[in-house]
C-alpha cells in the first residue's frame, strides 16, 4: 500500500514525498490510541487513519506540494521538514518508549501451524485496496490520472483541474500510507521514528517495480517481505533491511528499469 502510494505521487504529481513514512506512523499511533480506549479492530484503525491522513495530505499537497513542485530541492527539504516535526509532536503526545498494539490470539492451523490473525487481515485488506486501485486505474475514472501522468498540457487543454487531481492524490496516498500504518501496527513497536524504514522500502520497491504497474509493485512488495522475514527468523532482524536492500541492488544492476515496464517505455 504505501509503495502503490509512493508510485502514485512519483507518476501524478511528479514529486518524491519524504513525509510518506510519517503518514505510516501516524496510521500505526491511530491504531494504538483507538486500541487503548478498547476498539481493537484493524480495520476500523485503517479507516479513521485513513480519513486522517488524507484530510492532512490534501492540505500538506495544496498548501505546499503544488507551489513548489518545481522546486526539487525546496520540497524534498520541506517535506522532510514536516517527518520530522510529525515525529517531534509524536513524542511530545506519546511519549519517546516504544509501544505496542495487541495483535489478539493467533489461529491454529493443520499441523499446530500459527497464522497470526493481523497479518491475515493486512495481506487481504492490501490486496483488495490494491485490486482497486488497479481496477480504478484501468478505468474511466483513472483517465484523468493517466493522462495527467503522460501529459498535463493536454490534461488541462480538456478542461481538467490537473492542481485538484495533484493535490487530492497526494492525500490518497497520504492515506494509503496511513492504512499500511494501521494495518501492521501490530507487527512491531510503535515509535515515532518507525516510518523511516517503511519509506526506504517503499522507495526501493517502487524504483525496483516501476511506477507503471500496481500489480509488479504487489508481487515484489509480497518478495520482499518474505525475504526480510525469512531472514529475522534464519538470522536476524538487523539484517532483514541489509538483505533486502542487497537483493533490490542485484535486480536493478540486471534490471534498470525495473521488472515492469510498459511497452516502449524502456530504452
Amino acid at each position: 500500500l504505501m509503495a502503490a502510494g509512493m508510485a502514485l505521487i512519483l507518476g501524478v504529481v511528479k514529486v518524491i514525498n519524504l513525509s510518506h513514512g510519517a503518514f505510516f506512523t501516524l496510521g500505526a499511533y491511530v491504531a494504538y490510541a483507538l486500541a487503548e480506549r478498547g476498539v481493537e479492530h484493524p480495520i476500523a484503525a485503517a479507516l479513521l487513519s485513513a480519513a486522517i491522513a488524507f484530510a492532512f495530505g490534501v492540505f500538506l499537497g495544496k498548501s505546499f506540494v503544488n507551489p513548489v513542485r518545481n522546486h526539487p530541492f525546496a520540497l524534498a527539504v520541506g517535506t522532510l521538514a514536516c517527518a520530522l516535526l510529525f515525529e517531534q509532536a509524536a513524542q511530545m503526545v506519546w511519549g519517546p518508549h516504544p509501544l505496542s498494539v495487541e495483535a489478539g490470539a493467533p489461529w491454529i492451523g493443520p499441523g499446530g501451524l500459527v497464522i497470526r490473525r493481523w497479518g491475515v487481515v493486512a495481506f487481504l485488506s492490501s490486496a483488495a485496496l490494491l485490486g482497486g486501485l488497479k481496477a480504478l486505474l484501468a478505468a474511466r475514472p483513472g483517465l484523468p490520472l493517466r493522462l495527467i501522468a503522460e501529459d498535463e498540457e493536454i490534461a488541462g487543454s480538456l478542461g481538467m483541474d490537473v492542481e485538484a487531481i495533484r493535490y487530492l492524490t497526494f492525500g490518497g496516498a497520504c492515506a494509503m500510507a496511513a492504512a499500511a500504518g494501521a494495518l501492521l501496527s501490530p507487527s512491531d513497536a510503535v515509535t515515532p521514528t518507525m516510518g523511516r524504514a517503511p519509506l526506504l522500502l517503499s522507495l526501493v520497491v517502487v524504483i525496483a517495480a516501476g511506477m507503471d504497474s500496481v500489480g509488479a509493485i504487489f508481487l515484489l512488495s509480497i518478495g520482499l517481505g518474505i525475504l526480510g522475514n525469512g531472514c529475522a527468523y534464519l538470522l536476524s532482524p538487523q539484517w532483514s533491511y541489509v538483505v533486502l536492500l542487497v537483493a533490490v541492488c542485484v535486480l536493478l544492476s540486471v534490471r534498470p528499469a525495473g521488472i515492469a515496464v510498459l511497452a516502449g517505455r524502456q530504452d
